[in-house]
């Protein structure tokens, strides 16, 4: 299959900036991403649910339900569903800010990414996370209000998406479309990235710019796969092979250690991941950039949905 340099295929996105203020200050004690993600599959069960059941698999209504499409994204949702993969990929990013030290704030910002026909969904993801955290998030469960949306533009801009009044404002989806390729680029990785290679973790060492890259076309294909009409066909042996080929001028990276709680199962979770940063010369690399500039909506690797995996891509 020939490199070429472009996607191929949509890939529809719609992302929003949730603005939330608290009565008081408090003490935020690291990383939010799973706080963030727990608060809003229990909120966007209970805004969508009609029957009320514990479990969605028995459900009659659960094919046109938005919570099990994404928040439980079965394999099913692609037809055929391929052999190999048991869950979907969700059709869904939750970014807090990438911030790990405690500290007292009086609100928090979280970046929602919707991919395919995620955006669909668009309304109710917003509410429930405005439902939920009026309920509390944490431990502490304490309330937020919702003070503005925002959407980002396809010029990389932000304009409001909730009026003064509290109501949503129509937009649309649209396709990255990356600009022109710099001479040298800095790829950063913003929050841990989880990577296995037979079943184990791929640590900093031995996080070559291919395994970077093997999981970014995995997840983009699995996105497509699920969530667009046009799934892409990729060659992801030659685009690996492309990546390993490339000068890497910079290597800084170094392992972001990181737990959550899961009350499902009464303990904590290691989801530590590598972080850091690539600068390379971009010469030859023109198939790759559209795919690099892409994956910054989609995140890489394990745990995207509560924000892990979280790269730019610049000019160095």
């Amino acid at each position: 299959m020939p490199l070429t340099a472009q996607l191929p295929g949509e890939f529809p996105v719609r992302r929003f900036r949730l603005r939330f203020e608290a009565d008081q200050p408090y003490t935020v004690r690291g990383y939010r991403g799973s706080a963030w993600r727990g608060l809003f599959g229990m909120a966007l069960k209970n805004l969508v649910c009609i029957t009320r059941d514990r479990e969605c698999a028995p459900c009659l209504v659960r094919a046109s339900c938005a919570y099990p499409y994404v928040f439980e994204t079965p394999a099913g949702v692609a037809e055929p569903a391929p052999s190999s993969v048991e869950q979907a990929p969700h059709p869904y990013v939750l970014a807090p800010e990438p911030e790990w030290r405690p500290r007292e704030v009086r609100g928090e910002t979280v970046e929602v990414t919707l991919i395919g026909h995620g955006v669909d969904q668009w309304p109710y993801v917003v509410h429930a996370l405005r439902q939920g955290a009026e309920r509390g998030i944490g431990t502490e469960r304490l309330p937020l209000r919702l003070v503005s949306v925002e959407e980002q533009t396809p010029e990389g801009g932000w304009r409001r998406s909730m009026s003064p009044e509290g109501v949503l404002l129509a937009g649309r989806a649209w396709t990255p479309a990356a600009p022109p390729m710099p001479a040298r680029i800095r790829l950063r990785i913003e929050t841990p990235l989880r990577v296995r290679r037979e079943q184990d973790l791929v640590e900093p060492e031995r996080m070559g710019l291919d395994e970077f890259v093997a999981a970014l076309l995995r997840r983009l294909a699995l996105l497509s796969r699920f969530h667009t009409e046009t799934p892409w066909r990729l060659d992801h042996a030659g685009l690996r092979e492309l990546a390993r080929s490339a000068r890497v001028t910079r290597r800084e990276l170094k392992w972001q250690d990181w737990t959550r709680y899961s009350s499902r199962q009464q303990r904590k979770i290691p989801m530590g991941g590598v972080v850091g940063s690539y600068t390379l010369e971009a010469a030859g690399l023109e198939p790759l950039w559209p795919l690099l500039w892409a994956g910054q909506w989609a995140h890489v690797g394990k745990g995207a949905v509560m924000g892990l995996g979280r790269y730019t891509v610049k000019a160095a």
